[in-house]
């Protein structure tokens, strides 16, 4: 039998997750993944949300009083379900031709949940080698990056660009907090835990699924036909409908009684939302410019929120070694100015 190995991509959210399930997905389906490498889609795993199998049903297993939270598009499983899942297809992979095969989880809600070490567990009595990959971002670009999802989610109630907000909780924590995730990360007993950068100016969607899948095969990806690497799967919206958006949800709850004028803001919501999201998918990526009417952070309130992780920059070259001096790393750091 082979020898199983699992890498998981732990996330966090907004770092590339979206892009590399969706190759992934599109890779299984086309049969061009290395023979030795299986992504749990079809009957390996549970029904996907549309063409992207991504794996949010790991995080079902760390809840093992059930899950109640609503608006998923995926439907929460119970820990039995994923633990059987998980079993299954460690016991697949295993039968297959070759001294190891690896099997690849792409997650983006993983890191920072206290009781992560119940997958673990899980993972490493069904595996013979656990490999944990986090993706690094700034924390401004990232925050900023989740609160425009937020905006642009109509379930979610947050109508507001406070971004210095979003990140200082009340309790005084952080949001977004890799010093808090490298810690927890380096203590489980995992084989491997890996640190891979994310760029905000690459419009090509192979960057960040190449780090990735240089960590699972240790080459490029295989190229899908197509215009896959041509574009970001999520595109920033301008500000000024970020604004639009905004306005709307904030009359929200003043209407949740009349549900024919609840009804009519809804839809002017999601024609607002698909027009001015098919016009940037139209331009293609463009950097980030105030000039062409994106959100931009000013110098001023981007060192107040950096402030916020103190020594941030430390940890992570401590955690990465020899590596923080690579070319690629040392580009990360002068970007972020972390």
């Amino acid at each position: 039998m082979a020898t199983t190995r699992v890498v998981v991509h732990v996330g966090p959210m907004k770092t590339g997750t979206t892009a590399i399930g969706a190759y992934f997905s599109a890779a299984h389906r086309a049969g061009i993944l290395p023979a030795d490498v299986v992504y749990p889609a079809g009957d390996l795993w549970f029904p996907a949300s549309g063409s992207i199998t991504k794996h949010g049903q790991l995080a079902d297993y760390l809840y093992p009083d059930g899950r109640r939270k609503a608006g998923r598009k995926t439907a929460i499983q119970t820990p039995d379900n994923v633990a059987r899942k998980v079993r299954d297809l460690a016991a697949h992979i295993a039968k297959g031709r070759g001294s190891r095969r690896t099997a690849v989880f792409i997650s983006e809600t993983l890191v920072g949940r206290s009781n992560l070490g119940r997958l673990v567990e899980l993972l490493n009595t069904t595996f013979d080698e656990v490999v944990f990959v986090l993706a690094v971002r700034s924390p401004v670009e990232a925050t900023q990056s989740l609160l425009v999802h937020k905006i642009k989610e109509w379930r979610s109630d947050r109508a507001d660009l406070d971004l210095y907000g979003m990140l200082k909780h009340r309790n005084g924590s952080i949001g977004y907090d890799y010093r808090r995730m490298l810690v927890q990360l380096q203590e489980l007993p995992i084989a491997e835990f890996h640190l891979i950068p994310y760029f905000e100016d690459e419009s090509d969607g192979y960057s960040v699924v190449d780090r990735f899948m240089k960590i699972v095969t240790g080459k490029s990806a295989i190229r899908l036909e197509g215009d896959f690497g041509s574009r970001r799967i999520h595109p920033s919206l301008p500000l000024s409908s970020l604004k639009r958006l905004v306005a709307l949800k904030k009359m929200k709850p003043y209407l949740e009684r009349v549900p024919f004028l609840a009804e009519v803001i809804h839809s002017l919501f999601v024609r607002i939302l698909n027009a001015d999201r098919s016009k940037v998918m139209r331009a293609g990526f463009k950097t980030r410019s105030s000039d062409s009417g994106d959100w931009v952070i000013s110098p001023e309130d981007r060192a107040r929120i950096v402030e916020l992780y103190g020594n941030l920059g430390d940890d992570l070259r401590k955690a990465l070694g020899p590596q923080s001096t690579q070319p690629e790393w040392r580009s990360w750091f002068k970007a972020t100015g972390i």
